[in-house]
């Protein structure tokens, strides 16, 4: 009978303990992030019944608190800090010591620093972003948010797709202009078309430049006095010039007189399909000068013949002569085609075309930009955080990081809804949210509790009266051993 009454003192303590646990699941019904907890129990070691080889118990005690990571209902709020995850994986934060916890809990705010933080203080981890290929690179550090600057970018040099890319027509109908072409002295009459193109030094220094187009007459080939054929290359037809012009004062010149600084050659089909943009160079006339096709230079102003693409460079390039450092920008006109090769897949409508409509610029794209600072930011479902800044640029800062465990129900529980590795979890398995199996961030929203109310109540019952009948245990031993005792009266 003693051991009746150990095996109800045991249930007490153990469904007490269970209330405790069901207790505190109905508290956090309303907090952010909050795993529901279960009570698992586990019988006492057994003791031999005297007489026989049967075995009794000899009371119960909880075995472990489990953690149920069943995702909880995803609430949408009104603040942008505010990040739930939806699947697999928990916020990583690590606070001002560098230790590391993780949590379901997306209820941030920035602190004084201006850096992404938990409520209790922990920065939330994300990892650099790599511009070329969007792919977060590098280690683990804080989210800050507030105060970043973007560093000036140098318009490109025409390598991997950076510089100008321009998408425009030019009128097939046009007529070739009657005024020599004079590069130090450019006039309106000289060009049939022009548009305003903006580029940036390396220190983020805006120049506004003039890109015009000159429609080149047809020329037919000239003639092999030997062979009495045309010579191959020597004619041109559907052919435009391109320049790039600055003001003089822009370059150190002449502040009343426009220069070009550079140009180019357009070569179109019949169609009006782009064939091939290409570089040229100013060759200045003098006596006996021919230009690279074999043709007589005639006195005057420098003439723009042909020249070869930069080694390993698919555009036409310019140098912009600024006073410190020579700048090389490229300008994209379009891929090209080759109307002779059936298997060429490039169409030459990527770019600059030659139609029978007015000329027209329908797009322009540069990648230089002067120095800003970020006014406003988003997160991606992905977990990219992509910055907006006064210049006017948009790029990706940083990436949120997830981690997730082999064995979620091993965490050790920290308190304010943070956990941490243990042995039975295993090691951190981190990445990118919607990649390897992570779940995806849903921006202004919180994942509340995963507690149902209903199941809470029904277990609470059942505890009670768990607790109730090994109360009434230990008063029914307590009055079998009374009998025992009056027995010897």
């Amino acid at each position: 009978m003693s051991f009746a009454l150990r095996a109800g003192a045991s249930g007490l303590t153990t469904y007490g303990e269970a209330m405790s646990v069901v207790g505190s699941n109905i508290a956090n019904v309303n907090t952010t992030g909050y795993k529901h907890n279960r009570v698992n129990f586990q019988d006492l070691l057994a003791t031999g019944v005297a007489g026989t080889t049967s075995k009794i118990g000899k009371g119960v005690k909880v075995s472990s608190v489990q953690s149920d990571f069943a995702q909880g209902n995803v609430e949408s709020t009104t603040r942008l800090t505010d990040l739930a995850v939806q699947g697999e994986g928990f916020f990583t934060v690590r606070n001002k010591v560098g230790r590391v916890f993780y949590t379901r809990a997306g209820n941030f705010d920035f602190d004084k620093d201006g850096f992404l933080v938990t409520d209790t203080g922990e920065q939330v981890m994300v990892r650099d972003i790599n511009a070329a290929n969007g792919e977060a690179v590098g280690p683990l550090h804080g989210a800050k948010l507030v105060g970043i600057s973007d560093p000036p970018q140098a318009t490109g040099n025409g390598q991997n797709g950076t510089g100008l890319k321009i998408a425009a027509n030019l009128n097939a109908d046009g007529q070739p202009p009657a005024l020599p072409f004079d590069p130090t002295n450019v006039q309106s009459e000289m060009y049939n078309f022009s548009t305003a193109v903006t580029v940036f030094d390396e220190k983020g220094g805006e120049h506004v430049l003039n890109l015009v187009f000159r429609k080149v007459p047809d020329q037919p080939p000239q003639i092999n006095p030997a062979t009495g054929q045309p010579t191959p290359g020597t004619g041109s037809k559907n052919s435009w010039q391109w320049y790039v012009v600055a003001s003089g004062a822009e370059f150190g010149g002449p502040r009343d007189r426009s220069q070009a600084i550079g140009g180019g050659f357009l070569d179109f089909t019949e169609n009006g399909r782009l064939i091939a943009a290409s570089n040229g160079r100013f060759q200045v006339a003098g006596p006996g000068q021919v230009g690279p096709q074999g043709q007589i230079i005639p006195p005057g102003p420098p003439v723009l013949v042909r020249a070869p693409l930069a080694a390993g460079v698919e555009t036409p390039q310019v140098t912009l002569p600024f006073a410190e450092r020579p700048q090389v920008i490229g300008l994209f006109f379009g891929k090209g085609s080759n109307p002779t090769d059936p298997n060429d897949q490039r169409t030459g409508l990527d770019g600059v075309t030659q139609f029978s409509s007015a000329s027209k610029v329908s797009r322009i794209e540069g990648d230089g930009h002067r120095s800003g600072n970020m006014e406003d930011f988003d997160i991606a479902i992905n977990g990219t955080i992509m910055g907006r800044f006064d210049n006017g640029t948009i790029r990706p800062v940083a990436r949120v990081v997830l981690t997730r465990f082999v064995n979620s129900v091993g965490l050790l529980r920290s308190g304010d809804s943070k956990y941490e590795e243990s042995i039975s979890s295993g090691r951190p398995i981190q990445g990118a949210p919607t990649e390897g199996g992570f779940g995806s961030i849903a921006v202004r929203n919180l994942e509340k509790s995963n507690v149902d109310l209903a199941n809470e109540f029904v277990r609470m019952i059942e505890t009670q009266r768990a607790f109730q009948a090994n109360a009434k245990s230990i008063t029914t031993s307590d009055e079998m051993l009374a009998d025992v005792v009056s027995m010897k009266r």
